[in-house]
C-alpha cells in the first residue's frame, strides 16, 4: 500500500515514521522549508514509547513526483485546509482513499464535496507531541492513538489494509465501525480543552481545582453533546463523564495544543473548531452561551494578538 502524508509536523510525522518503521510505504508531501530541515536534520522522534531516527526520510514537495497512492492522509491544521488543497490534490486517482486525522468536523463537509463522500475516510489522531526548533518531534505522552474506520463500503477494504499495517507499528490504533462517535466525541472533548485553556490561559491543574472553571468546562462539555445530538450522533452523558476523567488524569501542567499556539503567536484553530460548533448551533437554533462566551473571548485575544 503507497501512502502520502499530508504535513510532516508533529502528527504526520510522528505517525509516518512508525508506519514506516513497520515496513509500509511511506512518504511525505511538504513545503520547502520543511523539505530543508528533513533533508538535514532527518525525522527524529523522542518519546516516552521508544526514540527512533529516519536518516533520510521520503519526501516531495511536488504531488506530480508520484502517482498510483492507494491512501492520502490529511495530518494539517484546520486553518491550513483550503490552503493546502491546490497541493495535494493531484495525489488523489480513481482509487485513492483520503483520511484525514484533522480536529472537529468541518473538515469533513469540505473534503467530501471537493472529492465525493464515497473516498473520505473517518479518522482521528489522540496525541501529545511538537515540533522542537529543527523540526524533531517531542512525544511526551503515551498516548499515541489513531483511530479510523469506513464512512461508506467501498472504503472496507482499504480500511483493513491500514490496520495490517498500525498492529505491526510501535503505536495505538482502532479500527472501528463507530469512527463518527469517536471523532465526535473527540470533538466534543478538544472544544472544551482548547477552549477554556486558551481563553483562561491556564493549565489542566487550575481548571480541576477551581469547581468554577471545572462547572466552565462541564457545561461547554454538554453544549457540545447538544450539538452532536442535533446532527444525529448519539453522545451521552457518559461521554461527558469520560472526558472530565480524561482531564482529570492529565499532568497537571497540560494544556492543549491551541493554547500552546497562542502563546507562540502562532495560528490557532478557533474558526474551525469553536466557531464552526456555533454555526451549527445556530442552524440549529441551540442555545450555547459559553461556546459563545469562550469563542468571544479567544477571537478578541487572538485579534489584539
Amino acid at each position: 500500500m503507497k501512502i502520502v502524508i499530508v504535513g510532516a509536523g508533529a502528527v504526520g510525522g510522528y505517525f509516518g515514521t512508525r508506519l514506516h518503521e513497520a515496513g509500509a510505504n511511506v512518504t511525505f508531501l511538504v513545503r520547502e522549508r520543511r523539505a530543508k530541515q528533513l533533508k538535514h536534520n532527518g525525522l527524529h522522534i523522542e518519546s516516552v514509547k521508544g526514540n527512533t531516527t529516519w536518516e533520510q526520510p521520503s519526501y516531495i514537495t511536488n504531488p506530480k513526483e508520484i502517482n498510483n497512492v492507494d491512501l492520502v492522509i490529511l495530518a494539517t491544521k484546520g486553518y491550513h485546509l483550503e490552503d493546502s488543497i491546490e497541493n495535494w490534490i493531484g495525489l488523489i486517482g480513481d482509487q485513492t482513499f483520503l483520511l484525514p486525522l484533522l480536529n472537529g468536523v468541518r473538515h469533513y463537509h469540505v473534503l467530501t464535496k471537493l472529492v465525493g463522500q464515497e473516498k473520505v475516510i473517518g479518522g482521528l489522531a489522540n496525541i501529545v507531541a511538537t515540533l522542537n526548533d529543527i523540526g524533531h518531534i517531542v512525544h511526551t505522552s503515551k498516548v499515541d492513538l489513531m483511530t479510523f474506520g469506513a464512512l461508506h463500503k467501498r472504503q472496507e477494504q482499504i480500511c483493513q489494509h491500514l490496520a495490517e499495517w498500525t498492529s505491526k507499528a510501535n503505536m495505538q490504533f482502532t479500527h472501528t465501525d463507530t469512527v463518527t462517535e469517536a471523532i465526535w466525541n473527540k470533538y466534543m472533548f478538544i472544544t472544551a480543552f482548547s477552549g477554556v485553556t486558551t481563553a483562561s490561559d491556564v493549565t489542566t491543574g487550575p481548571i480541576r481545582q477551581e469547581q468554577a472553571t471545572k462547572g466552565i468546562f462541564i457545561q461547554l462539555l454538554q453544549e457540545m453533546k447538544s450539538i452532536a445530538n442535533a446532527e444525529g450522533v448519539s453522545l451521552t452523558d457518559e461521554h461527558i463523564d469520560r472526558a472530565w476523567e480524561t482531564m482529570e488524569v492529565l499532568p497537571k501542567d497540560s494544556t492543549s495544543s491551541m493554547h500552546q499556539d497562542f502563546r507562540k503567536g502562532l495560528p490557532i484553530e478557533l474558526d474551525h473548531l469553536q466557531g464552526y460548533a456555533l454555526d451549527l448551533a445556530n442552524k440549529h437554533q441551540l442555545e450555547v452561551p459559553v461556546l459563545q462566551t469562550i469563542y468571544g473571548i479567544i477571537k478578541a485575544k487572538s485579534s489584539d494578538a
